[in-house]
């Protein structure tokens, strides 16, 4: 991963990839778990994966399509 992936853009608004959340560039917390806002959240969508939310349907190799496509949507915390 090269050193500008991964990191806030502050000229884009952007969204945690797990709650929604509005990212502030300048707040350190957003940029030290860049793509989500917090910890927890980069926690949440790794238990995801563990329980086999994601799934990765192409062989190794692949051009991926639906690079652009939203992930699913975070299970209700009500």
């Amino acid at each position: 991963m090269s050193k500008e992936q991964g990191k806030v853009n502050p000229g884009k608004v952007e969204k945690c990839r797990y709650c929604g959340r509005l990212l502030n560039p300048a707040d350190p917390e957003h940029q030290r778990f860049w793509p989500f806002c917090s910890e927890r959240c980069k926690m949440a969508e790794l238990g995801l994966w563990f329980e086999d939310r994601y799934s990765i349907s192409r062989e190794i190799g692949e051009v991926a399509d639906d690079a652009a496509t939203k992930p699913p949507e975070p299970p209700n915390s009500s």
